[in-house]
This record gives C-alpha cells, structure tokens and sequence, in this order.
C-alpha cells in the first residue's frame, strides 16, 4: 500500500481538540499536494463559539467543509441515564421527557448549575439506559449559529465518546481509557452500559489509580469480568500508563489491551490526550 494513502481521509478536513486552556486545529487541504498545517488559541474555558472563530482565522479559508470538535474530559460530563419508567416512555412523544428527566439527574449530581448546561443524549431506543454527555462550556453560546457561518458541516463530542465510537467494544467488563489528569472508567454488562466513572488526578501516581479501579468493581460486583485497557493506534503515552497499571494490578484482575480502530487526531503530543 502507497505510504500516501492513509493520508487521504484527512483531506478537507479540520479537526480541533479543546484543551483545559488553549484550543488545537490541524487542517488538512482538499489539494493532494497540500501539507498539513496546525494552529493554535488561547482559551479560558468561556466563549467556545468565539474562541473557535478566533482559533479557525488563522486559516487560509473564511468557510470550512468539516470540522470536527472534540472536548477534553475537563469540559465534558458524562454520566449512565438510567431508562425512563414505561409510563413516561409512553407520553414522551417529542422526546422532552426525556431531556426533563436527563436534566433533573444532572441536577441532582452537580447542582442548580447544571440547569444551563447543554446535553446531549445517546440515541438509543426506549427502554434502554444511554449515555449523557453535558458541557458547561457552551452554555454562553450560540453555538450553532456560529458555526453555521464557518462551516458547511461539524460536529462536536467528548473525546471520551468518540474514542468509544471507534472501538469494538467488548460485551462484558471494565474499559478504561487515559488522559493526562483523568482515568475513565465504562462498565458494560451484555453489551449495556451499566456505569460510568471518573477519577481526576495525576496519572503518573499509579498505586492510587490501581486502588481506585479495584474499590469501583468490587462496588460493581464484577471482579470476574475483565478489564480492558483502551489505546488509540501510535500513542505510546498510553501504552506505558496502561502498562504500568497493570504492573500494579498483576494477579488482580483479567487484563487486555484494546485498539481503537484509528487515531481521532494527527496531532502529536496533544493526543496525550486533551486534558
């Protein structure tokens, strides 16, 4: 296979990482002969839309054919819906129930502030749990008229999510994916997501992570399930953390690497990830 080829689903296309300070754009030019450029701006966690604006200008281009947001854990909450009672289900015609209960459980958890942040919901077919993402960074924004005017297409999702959507994740047990300052954790239970957990600290301090991944599947009641750990393709950062967790939980639990089927971003050290 040409060495020029794996480069082709890139062409035409910007991704952008949102950091805990600065936001990232590689961008990759339609033209086969083009080389891929990378830009850089300062961000401080409000005005998303605006910090993009900024961030895309130093572009040589005024409307984009795609691009693709991913937001750092710092910036994104996720957390299991549990499904909704069959009664609600039934009502629940144009989908607001839904958000109405997605909202309150947010409530619930991170307090009246949550009562701004916009979500997003899986798309899955009642009854069913599904996964909630909410973003406090865009609840000043909008951001869908931003950025209406910027590009012909994007989207926009937790990095953790997207990591997730490409990877065969496994039917039962513990997966778990790495960024500098946050271990995640997604417990699946015949092929449903059954919990979701977050740990914030410095990952270079293993003991602590080992502890934290026992004490949640003994919680869980699942320490016969194996527990996968979650790399993207040429990360070698991911790779040595997750090899020195499992140093540390030697004899302890069922451990497997798990690949994602392509890297989300070209971009080097930001794929560390983008904590």
């Amino acid at each position: 296979m040409s060495p020029l080829l794996p480069e082709l689903r890139w062409r035409g296309l910007t991704r952008v990482l949102v950091l805990a300070d600065q936001l990232v754009a590689e961008h990759w030019p339609a033209a086969m002969h083009s080389h891929r450029m990378v830009v850089r701006a300062a961000w401080d966690g409000s005005a998303l839309a605006l910090a993009l604006q900024t961030l895309l200008a130093q572009l040589p281009a005024k409307r984009w054919q795609r691009v693709e947001i991913y937001v750092a854990d710092k910036h994104a909450h996720l957390l299991r819906l549990p499904a909704m009672a069959a009664d609600m289900q039934t009502l629940d015609l144009t989908g607001q129930a839904q958000q109405d209960y997605a909202r309150a459980m947010l409530m619930q958890i991170y307090g009246e502030s949550a009562q701004r942040w916009p979500l997003r919901l899986q798309d899955v077919r009642q009854p069913q749990d599904c996964i909630v993402a909410a973003m406090p960074a865009l609840q000043t924004d909008d951001f869908r008229a931003v950025m209406g005017t910027i590009a012909m297409q994007y989207t926009l999702q937790p990095y953790a999510t997207a990591l997730w959507a490409q990877t065969r994740l496994p039917a039962n047990g513990t997966v778990l994916t790495a960024e500098p300052q946050m271990l995640r954790l997604l417990q699946l239970n015949d092929s449903r997501v059954t919990h979701i957990a977050s740990l914030a600290t410095d990952l270079t301090a293993v003991q602590p992570l080992a502890d934290w991944l026992l004490r949640e599947r003994m919680l869980l009641g699942v320490q016969s399930q194996p527990c996968y750990w979650l790399m993207e393709p040429d990360c070698p950062w991911m790779a040595r953390t997750g090899g020195h967790l499992k140093q540390a939980l030697a004899g302890a639990l069922d451990w497997h690497s798990l690949f994602a089927k392509r890297a989300l971003t070209n971009l080097g050290q930001e794929r560390m990830h983008v904590a």
